[in-house]
Parts: structure tokens; sequence; C-alpha cells
């Protein structure tokens, strides 16, 4: 749908609000674009700049909001859901720099999309515009439910005049302090985020000289007492790689795999007790996530009962450059042994993760539900 300059609409009826969604900024001009998102309070005021989310901030204070920029464009991923109570309402801004004017670009494109399907499109060019320097293009705002205005709305003095009518006299655009060891004591640790059902995020995009690994772990605790029985929860994945083959990572059967031939997946080790702190991990060569079409990521519980509250799962995916990913397995009542767990794939060379948390009997059940088309034969461990 094309938005038009005032228009009002709840954003339900273009996407499902309760998933994320990609907000995507871009201005074709011969100028340098600043693009920011603010979150903003009931009054209407700028009161935590943590939610001041730009090229210099690029994850809001639990990763509602991540960042990511190409020349004179910007994309923010949005978790609407995650936000807290004291955000009211997004503005989607961009400020020309160098003291040129937006009556100078050529367009400005503001675009609303969700699963990599556009939803919302909103176009101003610089006939629109007289002496302004800094643009409100739009805001996400909640008014009983979420709901998305088409503002266009301009500033003479830029980038201090937009921030004023949002109750901000000054910002502190600086980029983060570097750790040092003097400052390392205090430093917070790395930003997670914990992933909703059905929430879906990018981990990095392909082919822009990855290096190192993406790791994959599943960690649990053992339920204690005389008659409690060791649970041995292990982690596994199907995998389908571009050129078509496909298979399974799992220790029944002894299907480590390999990190740098074909799948590009490791599983190290076994942990069969649930005491290694390390729990189990899958290990991807980040440098071939663009050969790799899907995993789907499980757990099983080969030996003990099947109390999936009991064990308390976690899957935790670490890349570099990103914050960490927690998927965890928390829906219980379940009788059936495998969980599916998340599902990483390459969507248009972006490689993202999915919670998916699905309990089925075992894997040849899972491999039916998401169409991977396996033999399978009964196996056991060493």
């Amino acid at each position: 749908m094309d938005l038009q300059r005032g228009m009002r609409d709840k954003l339900e009826n273009h996407i499902d609000v309760n998933s994320a969604f990609n907000v995507k900024m871009k201005v074709d001009g011969s100028d340098k674009y600043s693009f920011f998102c603010f979150g903003v309070d009931s009054d209407n005021r700028i009161t935590d700049e943590n939610y001041v989310i730009f090229h210099n901030r690029r994850l809001s204070h639990n990763s509602e909001i991540m960042y990511s920029s190409s020349e004179n464009s910007a994309d923010f991923r949005i978790s609407l859901s995650e936000l807290p109570e004291s955000i009211n309402k997004l503005v989607f801004a961009f400020v020309v720099e160098g003291g040129s004017l937006i009556r100078n670009i050529v367009s400005h494109v503001f675009s609303i999309y969700q699963n990599d399907s556009s939803a919302l499109d909103f176009q101003l060019s610089g006939t629109d515009f007289k002496m302004e320097k800094a643009v409100v293009t739009a805001e996400i705002y909640k008014k009983d439910v979420w709901r998305i205005s088409a503002v266009a709305m301009g500033f003479n003095d830029g980038f201090n005049d937009l921030i004023k009518s949002y109750g901000k006299d000054s910002i502190n655009l600086s980029p983060p302090q570097p750790v040092t060891e003097k400052t390392a004591e205090t430093t917070p640790p790395p930003q997670k985020i914990n992933l909703q059902k059905g929430q879906k995020i990018s981990l990095v995009k392909c082919g822009n000289n990855i290096k190192g690994e993406i790791s994959i772990n599943l960690n649990w605790k053992q339920q204690t007492g005389f008659t409690a029985k060791p649970v041995d929860l292990d982690l596994g994945c199907l995998y389908e790689l571009k050129d078509g083959s496909k298979g399974t990572i799992q220790a029944l059967g002894n299907r480590f795999g390999s990190l740098n031939q074909p799948p590009y997946i490791m599983l190290d080790g076994d942990d069969r007790t649930g005491a290694s702190s390390d729990g189990e991990t899958l290990r991807i060569n980040a440098e071939m996530v663009s050969e790799i079409k899907r995993i789907l990521v499980y757990a099983f519980i080969y030996d003990g009962s099947a109390d999936w509250q009991g064990t308390d799962g976690v899957v935790t995916v670490k890349c570099a450059g990103s914050p960490e990913v927690v998927v965890k397995m928390d829906e219980y009542g379940s009788n059936l042994t495998l969980c599916a767990v998340a599902l990483l794939e390459n969507v248009s060379d972006n490689f993202t993760v999915k919670k998916v948390v699905e309990f089925y009997k075992n894997q040849v059940y899972a491999d039916n539900a998401f169409n991977w088309g396996l033999k399978w034969k009964a196996g056991k461990k060493d």
C-alpha cells in the first residue's frame, strides 16, 4: 500500500505487529544523510537515549530496535512487542549533513516490510520542502493499538530543531566509549535478544567477507534427587545446502559433520549428563553460509522422561558482530521427545534465525513437518 502525506492507519491492517518487521529509509541525493529512530514516551518526549538509534548506536537497550545501513539508506529491525511500556512512539527521521537542504534531494522512500514482503511505502521528493534540513518521515505510535502516521514534517534548523520538538535540548551522538583496561570492569556484557515464538532476525549478510564461526549452543539442567533419572538431552540439526544435498548432524549414528567441507556444520561432542558447563554446540563455518539453504536445529531426549520444564533447555546462537540470540524452550507439557527449536535460513542472502519450539515424536516426524525428505532408520549411540 502507498501512503500519502497525513495518512494514518492501524499497523495491524498491514503486518503482524506481534512479529518483528523492518523499516527501510532511503534517500536519492548527492549529499550525506543520517537516519534516526527515536523512542518517545506518552508525553511525546525523548526520555531515554538508549532508544535514540542511529549509526553510532545500533541497538536499543534490549535490542528491540536494531540498525544497519548502506550508502544513503538505513534499515531498522523492530520488535514492538519487546518494547518497554515507557516507549509509546517510534519516530523515524533523517538529517542532511553539511548544511545542505532537503529540497535538493531527488527522492526519499520509507518502507515497511515483513518476511521479505513489502507492506507499506511512503515516497517524498525535494519539491515537498523548502528550507528544511531535517525531516520526520513517519511515526509508529500506540493509541489502543499500534498505528502508522505519514508525517513528512520538516525542520529548518536541522537536528537540534528536530529533537527540541520531542523535549530534548541535546543528545549525545558520539560513538560508545571503547573498552579499555580501565573501563572493562564496568562495561556491560554483550546485548542479547530473547526471541519470541515466530520471531525472526538476521544474523549476517552472506558474501560480506564473513570470518570465523556461528555457534549454536544447547544447555540444560538436570533434575536433582534420589529418584530423578538423568536426562540425556542431545543437540542436532537437519541441513539443506544450496546444491540440494541434505542430511542430519547428531551424536546418534555418529553423524558429527564437518566444518571445512560440506555440510560446513559440525557437532562438538556429546554431553550425556548435562553436567558439562559448556553443554553441546553446533558450529557453522561462517565463511560458507552462502552455500547453506536452511538448518533446522532440534533437541531430543535420547534417554530419560520427556520433562521439558525440568530440563529448562536454552539454545544460544552467537555470531561475531551480532548480539547473542537466545531461544528458550519455554513451552511445557509435551510428552514428545523432540523439540524443533530454531530454523536458520539463507533468505535473499541474509542468514536468519527464527524461533520455532514445536514438539514431535522423533526426527522422522520433524522431517515430515518441515518437508526435508530424508530416509531414516533406527540407530543408537556407541
